[in-house]
């Protein structure tokens, strides 16, 4: 008999569970998916065995796409922007154990960008490995999951989690992010070299919360939901996202910053002001703020 894995709402979570929550966001076989991932979202934890725990999500996984689908879990180390060496096989992954987790399997790859590293398994790995210096270009991996319309997956964790708007923003060409070069080393198996990315960067003056935008999905039928336990499995296609995030900054280029709570939004509309009118000045600001609270940058 399966062992559950959670406990929530006084009832068990089992695998099963899961690969229905699966299904209900639409997710099929030969699927693409990009999965961000809190796997604390559910539950109380039913088993003190991590390795079964964190085995069996991404069985329940793979089962869920099948052997001509593909998994893509991000595993960003932001090593250039901290000023530190990109090791392909030992850099750590900062966005969850599950991600480090997966990241080890002997059949996953790793991209070499050294800050927004993915790893991939599936049918499209090798094409998906193959990615560029621009982090949120054509030739990332965000690009090629919207040539491949692939499905954003968000396995516990917030909308707040998705990177794939960076895309979105640069595609379009918002004003409050400006294109950085970033330095450094990586280490691929035997060999060291120094290497560099582009890094479509924020202005640290400006705040950004993406409730309006979730919210948005969640209206027009884009964002599929499906509650697990105490938190939820969300679901949206590349395509369609990107399609409708590009309507939305037509209408208005500083969608993405209108947020609550207040204080963001009177910081935003005050750091708007400047980048319309003085961006001399917003400029000189963001780069002194840097600077002083941002060394490492």
């Amino acid at each position: 008999m399966m062992k559950p894995l959670y406990k929530a709402n006084e009832r068990c979570i089992y695998q099963a569970d899961i690969a229905k929550a699966l299904r209900r966001c639409g997710i099929k076989k030969g699927d693409i998916l990009f999965v961000h991932s809190d796997i604390s979202a559910f539950g109380k934890l039913s088993t003190l065995d991590a390795a079964f725990l964190l085995k069996t999500l991404i069985g329940t996984l793979k089962e869920s796409v099948g052997s001509a689908g593909t998994i893509i879990m991000p595993t960003f180390t932001y090593s250039f922007t901290e000023n530190k060496p990109y090791d392909m096989a030992n850099s750590k992954s900062k966005v969850g154990i599950l991600t480090e987790y997966f990241r080890k399997l002997p059949d996953v790859g790793r991209t070499t960008h050294a800050d927004h590293s993915v790893a991939v398994w599936g049918k499209y790995k090798s094409e998906l490995l193959r990615i560029g210096k621009d982090t949120f270009g054509n030739d990332s991996i965000f690009g090629k999951l919207h040539k491949l319309n692939g499905k954003i997956i968000f396995f516990g964790a917030p909308f707040q989690s998705c990177t794939f708007v960076h895309y979105i923003e640069q595609m379009h060409g918002v004003p409050y992010r400006y294109m950085k070069k970033i330095r450094g080393k990586i280490v691929d198996s035997d060999k060291e070299y120094e290497d560099e990315i582009t890094f479509y960067v924020k202005y640290v003056v400006f705040f950004t919360l993406l409730s309006n935008l979730e919210k948005h999905l969640i209206g027009k039928k884009l964002l599929k939901e499906a509650k697990l336990g105490h938190g939820r499995i969300s679901m949206v296609e590349a395509g369609a996202f990107f399609k409708e995030g590009q309507k939305l900054l037509d209408k208005d280029i500083f969608f993405f910053l209108k947020n609550e709570p207040k204080i963001f939004r009177i910081f935003n509309t005050f750091s708007c002001f400047f980048l319309k009118r003085e961006p001399k000045i917003l400029k000189k600001l963001n780069k002194f703020i840097e600077r002083k609270f941002f060394l490492n940058q």
